[in-house]
């Protein structure tokens, strides 16, 4: 929201993202090795990885502009929906017995995503469903 409102130009800083995300491994790897932890460092490296991943992917913007179309329309859906099909995998793969951490990481991922767009479609099949995504597009449409 900031970058919009103040109109910040991130076109062509992809080397300067680059740089912070190489930054931001090193640091990971310094505060781990250090056994630093808090409020502060955690917010910083968080920060630091947020500008990175931002500047890198601002020129792909002709690349991924559809598909980030795509999901603009679902933020809120994902936003709302993401922890209960991402819990629910993780519960189903544990009782089956799948222990493999990069399964859970990239099935979680899938289906954080995948559940909620999935769950919006029937939601707004049903419009008395969509309440529950956007109770004032639902009233205002009664009126």
């Amino acid at each position: 929201m900031s970058i919009y409102t103040f109109n910040v130009q991130l076109k062509g800083r992809k080397v300067q993202g680059t740089i912070l995300g190489l930054l931001f491994v090193i640091l990971s790897v310094v505060v781990y090795a250090a056994g630093i932890s808090g409020g502060a460092i955690s917010f910083i490296m968080g920060l630091l990885a947020c500008v990175a991943v931002i500047l890198m992917v601002t020129d792909f913007e002709e690349k991924l502009g559809r598909g980030m179309d795509f999901l603009a329309k679902y933020t809120m859906p994902i936003f709302l929906m993401h922890t209960l099909f991402a819990a629910s995998l993780r519960s189903v793969l544990l009782k089956v017995g799948v222990t493999n951490a990069v399964a859970h990481v990239v099935l979680g991922l899938g289906i954080s995503f995948a559940g909620p767009i999935i769950a919006t479609w029937i939601m707004k099949k049903t419009k008395w469903l969509e309440f529950f995504l956007y109770p004032n597009k639902v009233c205002l449409r009664n009126k």
